[in-house]
C-alpha cells in the first residue's frame, strides 16, 4: 500500500523485512520510498514477486511500474503470485492495454494488487532494471522483446510502412492541446497513416510498431511505446514542450533509434507537461519540410487565421487553467533560457495579440483599453 511521503511522487510505500526495517531495493528515490506505521497486516501463505506500486498513466507505467517484471523470464515455477500496491482505498481494475500487457507477458492470471498493508510468507524482491537517465539492463528491454514475440497477428491487419501516432483523438474536447490537425494533416499528405494508439490494442500497436520503416510521434506517452521497437528503428519525434523528455532520450539510446526531433509547437508560457500548448507548422518545421522536399500542410493550416484560431483556443485555457498564476516547476530554474528562447522565438507569431493591440478572449471586447485600440486603428486608417 502506499501512502503520502515528503518529496517523493506516489508517496511512501515498498516492503518490510520481518523486523520491520525497509527495504531499501523496494522503493525508487523520488518516486515511493520509505516505510510508515500500520496496523497488523493480514497474511498470506505465499511466495510472491514484488513488482512495485501500479502507477495509472501508460507512459509512466512502461517507464516504471514494470521495471521489475524482469524476474518473469527466469521462469521460476515457485511463484504463486506477482504482486502491485496501489494508493490507501484506491480501487483500480486492469483493463485495455494494461490487461494485455500482463497476458502477453504471461502473468496475467497470477497478479495480485493490494490497497491495504499485507505479509507473505516469502517476497522477492528483484531489482528496478531501469532508472532514466542514470542505468539500465538488458533485462529491461527483454521484457518488451518478450511481449512482441508474443503478439498473434490478425490476418485483417495491414502493416504500413510509414505510421504517425497523433493525439488529436486524444487531446479533442480537452481544451489543453490545439493545432494537432494541422500535423496529421501533413503526415496524411506525405503518406503517412495516421494511427490513434489510444484506439488500438496493444498487439496491433506493437504490430505496426515493428513492421514500420519510419515512424513518426508526437512527445507523450506515445513516444514511450517504442520500447516494443526494433533496435534501431527510424523514429520522428514531433516535440510539444520546449525540452526533450528525458524517459524517451534512455528509451531512444537503449533502442538505439534513429532519432529526429522536431521543435512544432508555439510556446509561450510556462504550463506543465499537460498544457495548454499549441502545435502547428511553425519555421522549424518548414525548414524540415523544405530539406527534407516534403509536402506542407494544407494551406488553410498554415495560415494566419489557422494560427490565430489556435491561439484564442490556448489563451483561453491558459486563463481557465492558471489565471494570473505564473507556473513554476522545481526544476524550471534549469531550463530558463529554454523557455525565454521559446517565447522570444514564438513571439512574431502573436505579437498584435501579445501587445495588447488586438482582443482575444471574450471579455476584452468590453474592455476599455480595446476599444481605444480599434479607435486608433480607425485614425490612422488609409484605404
Amino acid at each position: 500500500m502506499c501512502t503520502g511521503g515528503d518529496n517523493v511522487l506516489f508517496g511512501r510505500g515498498g516492503v518490510v523485512d520481518e523486523d520491520g526495517k525497509y527495504v531499501e531495493l523496494s522503493g525508487i528515490p523520488t518516486r515511493i520510498w520509505g516505510s510508515y506505521a500500520f496496523p497488523k497486516a493480514d497474511y498470506r501463505d505465499e511466495k510472491v514477486v514484488y513488482c512495485g506500486y501500479l502507477v495509472n498513466h501508460w507512459g509512466h507505467f512502461l517507464v516504471e511500474a514494470v521495471t521489475r517484471l524482469w524476474y518473469v523470464l527466469e521462469n521460476d515455477a515457485t511463484i504463486d503470485k506477482y504482486v502491485f500496491f496501489l494508493k490507501e482505498n484506491e480501487q483500480r481494475e486492469l483493463k485495455g492495454n494494461y490487461r494485455e500487457f500482463l497476458r502477453l507477458l504471461g502473468i496475467l492470471d497470477k497478479i495480485e494488487i493490494i490497497d491495504q498493508p499485507t505479509t507473505y510468507r516469502e517476497v522477492i524482491v528483484p531489482e528496478i532494471a531501469f532508472r532514466c537517465m542514470e542505468f539500465y539492463s538488458p533485462g529491461f528491454l527483454a521484457i518488451f522483446d518478450a511481449i512482441a514475440d508474443k503478439v498473434d497477428p490478425s490476418p485483417q491487419w495491414v502493416p504500413e510502412k510509414k505510421i504517425f501516432f497523433t493525439r488529436t483523438g486524444f487531446s479533442k474536447g480537452n481544451d489543453l492541446e490545439f493545432g494537432g490537425a494541422c500535423l496529421d494533416n501533413f503526415f496524411l499528405r506525405n503518406g503517412f497513416a495516421v494511427l490513434h494508439p489510444e484506439r488500438l490494442s496493444l498487439s496491433q500497436m506493437i504490430y505496426q510498431i515493428r513492421n514500420a520503416e519510419e515512424i513518426a510521434t508526437i512527445s507523450g506517452s506515445a513516444h514511450h511505446n517504442m520500447l516494443f521497437a526494433k533496435n534501431g528503428q527510424r523514429l520522428l519525434i514531433l516535440e510539444r514542450l520546449v525540452i526533450n523528455v528525458d524517459y524517451q532520450v534512455s528509451i531512444n539510446r537503449m533502442r538505439g533509434l534513429a532519432v529526429t526531433p522536431i521543435d512544432a509547437n508555439f510556446h509561450l508560457y510556462t504550463v506543465d507537461t499537460a498544457g495548454p500548448l499549441m502545435l502547428g507548422c511553425n519555421h522549424i518545421l518548414e525548414r524540415y519540410i523544405s530539406d527534407k522536399s516534403l509536402v506542407p500542410p494544407d494551406e488553410g493550416y498554415r495560415s494566419k487565421k489557422y494560427r490565430d484560431r489556435c491561439f484564442k483556443a490556448y489563451m483561453a485555457s491558459y486563463q481557465d487553467n492558471y489565471r494570473y498564476r505564473w507556473y513554476m516547476a522545481g526544476w524550471y530554474p534549469e531550463i530558463a533560457d529554454s523557455l525565454y528562447e521559446a517565447y522570444e522565438d514564438n513571439y512574431p507569431y502573436f505579437k498584435e495579440y501579445l501587445d495588447g493591440n488586438r482582443p482575444f478572449l471574450k471579455e476584452h471586447y468590453f474592455q476599455i483599453h480595446y476599444w481605444k485600440q480599434f479607435i486608433k486603428r480607425l485614425i490612422h486608417y488609409h484605404p
